[in-house]
């Protein structure tokens, strides 16, 4: 006896929050869906110190009367479940009794709200009540939550920087100002603006502060729809692709969600008018009857169960494939010539221009004379199979090479051997402006450095915008454009890397778009060279990624298969 014991009010409450405040963006999505589900037209957030410090969450919804202002911080107490119906089929944002109560248990919480005239004070510190008195306000609620975690050190030394930390909120608030563009939101980090939207009902006006003008320029409208779900949103042209999937947005019932299964139906639709191992951009909104989702999967109800997925599924890929088919444009890609281009300086690592017989063969004996890869092979070309590998033979085997892994892994050799050097680099006669994210803005200062270690000058211009203002040479005959947003993918998506490892990335990314691409006929000369390229490699076996450049068949193989 007296092992068991029941846990007093206070743990409970900060184990509940250890389910879903994990860090400020967390206690910004509880209090803005809270918000949402009390009817507001306008949502401000203001944050300090990326929520550490402070985040303040202010609507225009219904408001609390003075017992429910006060009966909102206890366990298990909601407004938006009565039954066990309703529990299965939400039709608000959220409803777990913990939210508020977690949110108190772990900061100092000020809490002022007014319905009908009616208004009311309440301040809970880590749990502690305070102080409840009246007081005056216009119809609404405002909530500010200060000091998160600082009486739980073990959840706050793993919280990141600031900047980092207010990417996250800038990144949620951003996703649900897609979800209800007929909400206005605005979001601030003491007095700079960093969200700012009109709530005027137009999902392209959303998307063009949240993606930038050009995204939203080759977006367009669609509808779908069967019996039991409706689809709308925004598909992007096939030629904006990404080289990971945080462009897919998916909303369930203007729910944020996490959703493989709809994701895999967007890239398939996608499928025959991208790359392989590139992602679209595309924000889609599932609305369905809520007893067809379950969204008790996830304690923050990131992600969601469908009753009728496959059903989903089909008619998201039939419907997006047929808007895509009907309404695709070819990708026009204009370059101006600019005085710049009139500059003599020879391209590093051009693959659009090759050499010619001569000074190949000249190429070739410069190279002899330097290293050469012990193990690789001497290869005599055979030909080339559908734009895609170049067959050779040794004395022995038959090889197959994937010509753009194999221009990969040289290019990525070539410039990390330039880099450690110092490159060449020009200045833009006319600087390149690249659209961003709010999220990613707020990151800026550490992308630059990574920019800097490339060569790569950039400047802030706005809070949805930079400049990029000179290039390394190699960089010169690149999509600049589309280098860059690849550059700022994966600069977001691998944050937990160290620099090292991100540089590396990052020029692996550089080789990946100077490589000839599958598809891409080339001339004998053209085949040698990269052969003989390759030989001379330290790693030419495989590509950055990892995928094998060549792989060979052994003759003695195919002499048995042809039962000689």
């Amino acid at each position: 006896m007296g092992i068991i014991r029941r846990l007093d009010e206070q743990l409970s409450n900060m184990i509940a929050a250890g389910e879903v405040i994990e860090r400020p963006m967390a206690v910004v999505k509880e209090l803005v869906e809270n918000a949402l589900d009390a009817k507001a037209r306008f949502i401000e957030v203001k944050i300090k110190q990326g929520g550490v410090e402070a985040i303040e969450v202010i609507d225009d919804g219904m408001g609390m009367d003075p017992q429910d202002a006060q009966l909102a911080f206890e366990r298990h107490t909601t407004s938006k479940i009565q039954t066990k119906e309703h529990l299965f089929a939400p039709t608000s944002l959220g409803f777990r009794g913990e939210a508020l109560p977690s949110i108190a248990s772990v900061s100092d919480v000020i809490l002022k709200t007014s319905k009908d005239d009616n208004g009311t004070y309440v301040h809970i510190a880590y749990g502690k009540l305070i102080q409840v008195r009246p007081h005056a306000m216009r119809t609404g609620t405002e909530i500010r939550v200060e000091g998160l975690f600082r009486k739980t050190p073990a959840r706050f030394k793993h919280l990141k920087s600031a900047a980092y930390e207010a990417s996250l909120i800038i990144d949620v608030i951003s996703k649900f100002a897609l979800s209800r563009p007929d909400v206005a939101f605005k979001l601030s980090d003491e007095n700079k603006v960093l969200v700012n939207t009109s709530g005027t009902n137009q999902l392209l006006e959303v998307c063009a502060q949240q993606f930038g003008n050009r995204i939203a320029r080759l977006a367009h409208e669609f509808e779908i729809e069967d019996y039991d779900f409706k689809i709308n949103g925004l598909w992007v042209d096939p030629q904006e692709h990404r080289s990971n999937n945080k462009g897919i947005l998916i909303f369930i019932n203007h729910r944020i969600v996490r959703s493989w299964y709809l994701q895999k139906a967007i890239v398939e639709a996608y499928a025959p008018y991208i790359p392989s191992h590139r992602y679209p951009v595309c924000i889609i909104n599932l609305n369905m009857d809520p007893q067809l989702v379950d969204v008790n999967v996830h304690p923050s109800k990131w992600e969601v169960r469908l009753s009728k997925e496959q059903q989903a599924f089909f008619l998201l890929v039939d419907g997006l494939s047929k808007h895509l088919r009907e309404n695709v444009q070819p990708k026009q890609h204009i370059l101006e010539k600019t005085q710049e281009e009139t500059v003599s300086q020879e391209v590093l690592f051009d693959v659009n221009h090759y050499p010619s017989q001569n000074s190949f063969n000249l190429e070739v004996n410069e190279q002899e004379t330097t290293y050469r890869h012990p193990t690789f092979p001497h290869l005599d070309l055979i030909g080339q199979m559908h734009g895609r590998y170049i067959l050779a033979s040794s004395e022995d085997d038959l090889y197959v090479i994937d010509q753009h892994a194999a221009k990969e892994r040289i290019n990525f050799e070539l410039i990390l051997k330039d880099l450690n050097q110092k490159p060449e680099f020009q200045d833009l006669l006319v600087p390149v402006s690249m659209d961003a994210s709010p999220a990613f803005m707020e990151q800026f200062d550490s992308f630059k450095v990574l920019c800097t270690e490339l060569y790569i000058e950039c400047e802030a211009l706005s809070h949805q915008a930079y400049m990029i203002r000179s290039i390394p040479l190699w960089l010169k005959r690149t999509d600049l454009q589309a280098f860059m947003q690849d550059l700022m993918d994966r600069f977001l998506n691998q944050e937990k890397m160290d620099q090292a490892h991100l540089r590396e990335s990052v020029i692996a990314t550089m080789a990946c778009h100077r490589s000839i691409r599958f598809n891409q006929n080339l001339s004998p000369i053209e085949m040698r060279n990269i052969i003989e390229e390759l030989a001379h490699c330290e790693q030419p076996y495989h590509c950055p990624h990892g995928r094998p450049t060549l792989v060979k068949q052994n003759a003695k193989t195919l002499w048995k298969d042809f039962e000689r």
